[in-house]
């Protein structure tokens, strides 16, 4: 059995979405570090170049670092996008699943965060953190314990939201 309330006075539930809202943030910080030094590296190898070679060759190899960086902003974007509807999010519990809820089933815990994969968390149930736009949260947004929904044919039961 889970306790309600910890010493601390916060709930259970409520130390343990905060600590996933901490783990995904860590990770998006780090994500965006290293795409800050993947683009510094590529304009600095960019610059090199350009001091160095000349001809169609030079040309080619220009295009590729432009679109590799423009590729990085891209993850950069998605990154800080990601980074501020984190720092939106709460640790509160929620009784419907919507944006912020952790869903219960069987075999697995949803948080409706961002999209950031399995949490290293340990625990009897993997976390999977999914946007709220993905299928499989489209899919259980608005129901409550008890009730079903289906992801790739596979009907879940609700067991609790918080």
């Amino acid at each position: 059995m889970i306790p309600e309330k910890m010493n601390s006075g916060l709930s259970f539930v409520s130390m343990k979405k905060k600590a996933w809202l901490e783990l995904m943030d860590a990770g998006v910080r780090d994500a965006l570090n290293r795409l800050q030094a993947d683009m510094a590296a590529l304009q600095e190898s960019r610059q090199a170049d350009t001091k160095s070679s000349a001809g169609d060759k030079h040309e080619t190899a220009r295009a590729m670092v432009d679109q590799e960086l423009q590729q990085l902003n891209q993850q950069r974007e998605k990154a800080l996008r990601n980074q501020s509807e984190l720092q939106q999010l709460t640790d509160a519990t929620c009784e419907v699943a919507a944006r912020g809820a952790a869903v219960e089933t069987e075999r697995i815990i949803y948080f409706i965060s961002i999209s950031f994969g399995k949490l290293p968390v340990e625990g009897a149930k993997p976390v999977y953190a999914l946007s709220p736009v993905s299928p499989a949260a489209q899919a259980m947004l608005g129901k409550r314990a008890g009730e079903f929904f289906e992801i790739n044919g596979a009907r879940q039961t609700i067991l609790k939201v918080y």
